[in-house]
């Protein structure tokens, strides 16, 4: 794969777009994740946008990555300070990995979900002790996890809008590969 000038400069312009809406995004999660963890877990998806588009768009590897470094650095001023970096590469690396194990050959919308979903599962388990879930009641559990799947599912769904309402403005022409016939639908 070559690293293109438009290649990247389409990836930092997704990730500054990125970054800018995750700086209040940043501050609104510092201020109900340790007091609301119910509304925390339905506006968790909202990092997921950026990858989302820039791998719809680009498809091509490293476009998640690279979207979120920059979308990382914008953010050091939140109160996420530089982890906002480490948090937004782990969610670009995450949203690759679906691509990755298909070798970037699959381009369906259903991997995105698929992907989208197992990142958030797997951020739910590690999240646990955080919020104490095994504190909260049985049925407060699972509305937990059902916001955290339900707000994947919606930002997966709006990047994938974002990413199509892009592509039909041509801005991807000559960065990401051809589109085959059944990838037109994205």
């Amino acid at each position: 794969m070559r690293l293109t000038t438009r290649f990247l400069m389409a990836c930092a312009a997704i990730g500054a777009a990125t970054g800018v809406l995750l700086l209040p995004a940043n501050f609104v999660a510092a201020a109900i994740a340790p007091t609301v963890p119910l509304a925390y877990a339905a506006f968790l998806g909202v990092w997921l946008l950026g990858p989302v588009v820039a791998l719809a768009v680009l498809r091509r590897p490293g476009a998640a990555v690279l979207t979120m470094l920059i979308a990382g650095i914008i953010n050091i001023p939140t109160p996420a300070g530089p982890n906002a970096i480490v948090t937004n590469l782990m969610v670009g690396v995450a949203l690759e990995l679906g691509f990755l194990v298909t070798l970037y050959r699959i381009w369906k919308p259903w991997l995105y979900y698929v992907t989208a979903l197992a990142f958030e599962t797997f951020y739910a388990i590690t999240a646990y002790t955080y919020f104490n879930i095994d504190d909260m009641a049985v049925a407060v559990q699972a509305v937990f996890f059902g916001l955290m799947a339900a707000s994947a599912v919606f930002f997966t769904w709006l990047g994938l809008i974002v990413a199509g309402r892009l592509t039909a403005t041509g801005v991807a022409r000559g960065i990401a590969p051809a589109r085959r016939r059944s990838e037109a639908s994205l």
